[in-house]
């Protein structure tokens, strides 16, 4: 398989792998605030009600999270737990944060395939014109112009080898 495509499919599963932990640990609810003495669920309904009345689209999800949103750009994710007798608030960052870090890491990410393939042609450039375009360039036979006894090559139409002086027939 070729180098370059072997890079590619590495960089490549390593940005997935990257995005897939960026999402898990920006989706991981974060402590807001904790209430003192209060009931999760007459707590959470409490705050919906506040919300709706304050003009806030809410949002009420399945695993009886909230989702709040004020406009296009300001919203949030609020988790309500009971603890003790007291209720955590916490709270998910939207999904814009996460994908904003996700598009830099995916930037940063192309140019590193970018630079490693550059690196790669160079070096494959390289080989090519110094092992293979530089001895019929100056001569040299590619299959068969090498000395039986030091092992340089020697030019093609040689009888004498101009190193080690070994004759050929």
């Amino acid at each position: 398989m070729d180098a370059c495509l072997i890079t590619i499919i590495v960089i490549v599963i390593l940005f997935v792998i990257g995005f897939i932990l960026l999402i898990k640990i920006g989706r991981r609810p974060k402590f807001l605030c904790s209430v003192s003495n209060r009931n999760v669920f007459t707590y959470r309904q409490e705050i919906i009600n506040k919300l709706k009345d304050r003009g806030y689209l809410i949002k009420e999800k399945q695993n009886d999270d909230i989702f709040v949103q004020k406009d296009t750009f300001s919203a949030t994710t609020l988790v309500f737990k009971q603890n003790g007798a007291n209720v955590d608030v916490l709270f998910i960052h939207s999904n814009s944060n996460t994908m904003l870090a996700a598009f830099i890491i995916l930037f940063i990410t192309i140019w590193i395939v970018a630079i490693i393939l550059a690196l790669i042609a160079d070096s494959k450039s390289e080989k090519f014109r110094l092992s293979e375009l530089l001895p019929i360039i100056q001569g040299y036979s590619l299959n068969d112009g090498r000395c039986s006894n030091c092992g340089r090559l020697i030019p093609a139409d040689a009888r004498i080898c101009p190193y080690c002086a070994k004759p050929f027939n």
